[in-house]
């Protein structure tokens, strides 16, 4: 399948998807996350106790989970960020509690969400929401088009992209673990 950008650049499907995976990899190493995902590939490579598609079903809701406890003040500040990307972040003292129990610090959750606006996938999606990038706009408004274009790019994950991920973090995992690792079941 070929998509054709507003520039007129076609784009295959195949590039599309790999440009998508490589935000969901970069996104899952970030460091608000990335104790969760070693936790999984843990139990998946070292202890054996997953089959690879339970860690492939796992990562979007790890991402999910950081995401659902940013609140408008947090967005907003993305928001700022995406409009003056030089501008120093400002980062809020405190943490926040997900609904799994986990606390996640707020500068940490503002941090994740920059790195998250800041990447190529999500630039182009912001591009193209040229209210994002002018200052008339209310804060909280412009807040909802990031945090829209921001999930909306989480959620672009297709199954295959999930299966592929989870394979390519599998495969590290084991590099990293050794000849002594159990493995998990394939």
């Amino acid at each position: 399948m070929y998509t054709i950008t507003e520039e007129g650049t076609v784009v295959t499907e195949w590039a599309a998807g790999e440009e998508r995976r490589r935000f969901l990899m970069a996104a899952l190493a970030h460091d608000t996350v990335d104790d969760a995902v070693t936790e999984l590939l843990f139990e998946h490579v070292v202890l054996g106790k997953y089959h690879w598609t339970v860690v492939a079903n796992s990562l979007a809701p790890l991402l999910s989970e950081a995401t659902s406890v940013a609140d408008e003040a947090d967005w907003a500040a993305v928001a700022e960020h995406v409009l003056d990307p030089e501008a120093p972040p400002v980062d809020a003292d405190g943490s926040r509690r997900s609904e799994q129990g986990n606390v996640f610090g707020i500068s940490m959750i503002r941090a994740f969400l920059r790195a998250l606006a800041d990447d190529p996938f999500v630039g182009e999606r912001l591009r193209r929401r040229p209210e994002v990038e002018r200052r008339g706009f209310d804060p909280a408004y412009r807040g909802g088009v990031v945090k829209e274009e921001i999930l909306d790019a989480l959620r672009s994950g297709t199954e295959e992209d999930w299966n592929v991920v989870a394979g390519q973090l599998i495969t590290e995992a084991r590099e990293v673990t050794g000849p002594g690792a159990k493995g998990g079941t394939d």
